[in-house]
């Protein structure tokens, strides 16, 4: 009995991996960036409370690349360790705020600005939680 619950409990922990894995947004930003900090003192806790305060958006992972200056690119040794294909993949970036939308480990949005991040990025993301939930 203790083996088949312990068994069962695995295979839950298992699959929350596996979900939370499936969508993840990646900003990218510096701090010398007016429009990041812009982004950060305002859209950026309305997004995470979006996140954390939905079944849906719990699922989400929420990545934020920071470069040293808008003068220098961001560059792959700027992602954490699980997103280092990411950096090789985009190479080095220096337009930021960049958002990015990734789908099953494929870039499925990339915008940047804080215009195009509410008119374009945000219906993006909410597009792609709501058909991982199949309501779309």
């Amino acid at each position: 009995m203790l083996k088949r619950f312990l068994a069962v409990l695995a295979l839950v922990a298992w699959a929350g991996v596996a979900t939370a894995a499936d969508i993840a947004v990646v900003y990218l930003g510096t701090d010398d960036c007016p429009y990041c900090r812009h982004w950060e003192a305002r859209a950026k806790g309305e997004l995470l409370a979006e996140l954390k305060g939905s079944p849906d958006g719990k699922a989400v992972r929420f990545y934020e690349v920071k470069g040293e200056t808008l003068r220098r690119p961001i560059e792959e040794r700027h992602y954490p360790d699980e997103l280092k294909w990411l950096g090789r993949k985009l190479g080095p970036s220096r337009g930021v705020p960049r958002f990015l939308l990734i789908v099953n480990g494929e870039v499925a949005r990339s915008v940047y600005g804080t215009n195009d991040y509410e008119r374009i990025f945000l219906p993006a993301l909410r597009q792609a939680m709501a058909q991982k939930d199949g309501r779309a």
